[in-house]
């Protein structure tokens, strides 16, 4: 995988790390912009949790769509891209680029079954939690364009802030919800 990204020329390997804890030493270094995991939520040997400590975008190769599943409902990875480890590394590539840019994505090899999978799981309502501790009103414009689907970098970008700042607000916003992932939020907007 090194290999694959290192032949594209806007792409730089920074670092490497051999499980979770390691990754936040490592990211703490190097501040990459995108972190590639090969795992699923479970074997990372690590929390979770401290991917959320991360000021990147988190890609993820995945061995199939129930891995890719437990990562889309991890409540602490805020996961930008799945890609199929069957997939050509071209696949890889493109989607460092694309979480990199600030949008996200799926591979081909992996969305048929990942909708497959969704589809599988039954739906829940979900609705808002009432709060005690009202939005700021910078929580607030950070929501609505969460309810957009803009991605962390897009609010910054939209918002004149840094990505660490978002992310900040949207770790406020979903405390003050009671909700543990961006997707609750979007779907609490849609019910």
């Amino acid at each position: 995988m090194r290999a694959a990204l290192e032949q594209d020329p806007g792409l730089i390997v920074v670092g490497e790390a051999g499980d979770l804890c390691e990754l936040v030493s490592v990211a703490a270094l190097c501040a990459p912009d995108v972190v590639v995991l090969v795992d699923s939520p479970a074997r990372s040997h690590g929390d979770t949790r401290d991917l959320a400590r991360l000021d990147a975008c988190v890609v993820v190769v995945v061995t199939d769509a129930d891995t890719a599943a437990d990562w889309i409902r991890s409540a602490h990875a805020d996961v930008t891209a799945l890609v199929h480890s069957d997939d050509p590394e071209e696949e890889l590539v493109t989607a460092v680029r694309r979480a990199r840019d600030g949008s996200g994505y799926v591979s081909p090899g992996l969305s048929g079954s990942l909708l497959r999978c969704v589809r599988a799981t039954p739906p829940r309502r979900l609705s808002l939690v009432p709060t005690h501790t009202p939005l700021t009103s910078r929580e607030s414009e950070v929501l609505a364009l969460i309810r957009r689907g803009l991605a962390n970098k897009e609010i910054a970008r939209q918002l004149g802030l840094s990505e660490k700042t978002v992310k900040f607000h949207v770790s406020n916003v979903l405390a003050k919800a009671h909700m543990a992932s961006r997707a609750q939020l979007i779907a609490s907007a849609a019910g």
